[in-house]
This record gives C-alpha cells, sequence and structure tokens, in this order.
C-alpha cells in the first residue's frame, strides 16, 4: 500500500514558471483518487541538472516514501534535433539505481523519444513519467493502477507506463 509519495517536477521551463505545471496538481489527484489517506508532497521544480536530480532523489528516499514520481526530463529530443534541450531524468536515475527497468518509446508527436524508467531503492518506487501532461497523466495512472492491483516490480511497472504512454502517439509508438 502506498501511504507517502513524493512527486519531483523537473525542467528549467517549469521553475521559471514559462510552462505551467499542470501534471503535479493531476498526479496528485489520481493519487488521492486511488490511495485516499496517502500523504503526498510536490517538491519544488528542479532544474535539468543531474547532479540536483540525484541529490532530491536520495532526499526523497531517505523521507521513505514509498512511491517517487519524477516528471519530465524523459526525452532525449538533442539526440535527434541539435538544439533541442538535453534532458537529464533518465541519466540520473540510471546513475543513481544501475537495475532500473526501463523502455524506450519512438513517437510520432515531436517528442521523438522517450526512454521510461521504474526502480526500487530500498523501500522506495521510483518511477518517471514524461513531461507532456497527456503522456504524464497517462503513464502515473498505468503506475498507480498496477500498484493498487499489488504489483511493484519495476519491470512491470515500466511496461504498463510505456503501453500507457505509446497508445497517447496518434499513431503509435514503438516500444524497445
Amino acid at each position: 500500500m502506498i501511504s507517502k509519495t513524493i512527486i519531483i517536477p523537473t525542467g528549467d521551463e517549469i521553475l521559471s514558471g514559462t510552462v505551467v505545471d499542470t501534471n503535479s496538481p493531476a498526479i496528485m489527484a489520481l493519487i488521492l483518487e486511488k490511495f485516499p489517506g496517502c500523504e503526498v508532497t510536490r517538491i519544488t521544480p528542479l532544474v535539468d541538472n543531474e547532479t540536483t536530480i540525484i541529490t532530491k532523489l536520495k532526499r526523497a528516499i531517505e523521507e521513505k516514501a514509498d512511491l517517487i514520481f519524477i516528471i519530465g526530463g524523459s526525452g532525449g529530443g538533442h539526440r535527434f534535433i541539435p538544439n533541442a534541450a538535453r534532458d537529464f531524468t533518465h541519466t540520473a536515475i540510471l546513475k543513481m539505481c544501475p537495475d532500473s527497468c526501463f523502455k524506450e518509446i519512438y513517437g510520432k508527436n515531436g517528442h521523438l523519444w522517450s526512454k521510461l524508467i521504474a526502480a526500487k531503492e530500498g523501500n522506495s518506487l521510483l518511477v518517471n513519467v514524461p513531461g507532456p501532461y497527456v503522456e504524464a497523466v497517462a503513464a502515473a495512472e498505468a503506475a498507480l493502477d498496477s500498484i493498487l492491483k499489488g504489483e511493484t516490480d519495476p519491470q512491470i511497472i515500466v511496461e504498463r507506463t510505456s503501453e500507457a504512454v505509446s497508445r497517447q502517439y496518434p499513431f503509435g509508438g514503438e516500444i524497445k
């Protein structure tokens, strides 16, 4: 059962207010709908910096969060478009939790590529969701539905979140 969740939004554009964080409130609503007794905390958005993300993830684990959602930073557009911003969430999680489970999605919504990750560290389940709202909510709902059914295996969680995100692409997304 989930009794404590920490939501970590990432992105310079979220921190500066250039883009409004609509993902955190939507994910918080999903958490409270499925786990009404859960304590949910949204921390201040993080800059796109691997070290900062790792530090906050470690702190969330130390705070004994059962579930940690990391929003954004799952893309890799810079691999395909040279002037696209670098995303660090997936690399931060992989450095911190080298046994993480992940799926890569190649889509057709302009996001081009996304690496979704789920990992267990101590008693905490870490799940990253993409930044675009529809994909973020779909991934979070898939993760929460799996957890509600008693599934906490990171491999299963990442499969469910990847399938949910892929369904959001108009012509599907290829999961690898």
